[in-house]
């Protein structure tokens, strides 16, 4: 049986994956067509990263692994909590527009939420 109670924090890094995802796609799309990204980074490594980490978000979570799914949420929260500090901390230019700098803030802000939920149901 699936342990329920780290199911909101599979719910909030898979959300927070998936975003970063889309918005690493957007920007490497939007870089190739000559415009600006979405924010001051844009990367394959981390498409290929966070993709790794869903899996392994998913695979931690259904085999009741919960120290490896805290390790991994961990990861996934550090990473979203070093781009909300550049994005507190860099110069607005980076970014199209202070819309996405703190869109930026607010996708990253779900792994960090995720993290805390797997905290709490330890």
């Amino acid at each position: 049986m699936i342990n329920s109670k780290n199911k909101l924090a599979v719910v909030f890094m898979v959300f927070h994956a998936l975003l970063v995802i889309a918005w690493n796609t957007i920007s490497l799309w939007l870089l190739s067509q000559d415009k600006s990204a979405l924010g001051p980074t844009a990367s394959l490594t981390a498409i290929f990263l966070f993709a790794a980490l869903i899996g392994l978000y998913i695979f931690f979570y259904k085999k009741e692994y919960n120290k490896l799914f805290l390790l991994v949420t961990f990861i996934g929260a550090s990473l979203g909590s070093i781009a909300i500090y550049g994005a507190l901390t860099k110069a607005p230019i980076l970014w199209p527009s202070e819309f996405w700098r703190y869109a930026g803030i607010g996708v990253n802000s779900l792994g960090v939420i995720g993290f805390l939920f797997a905290l709490k149901s330890k």
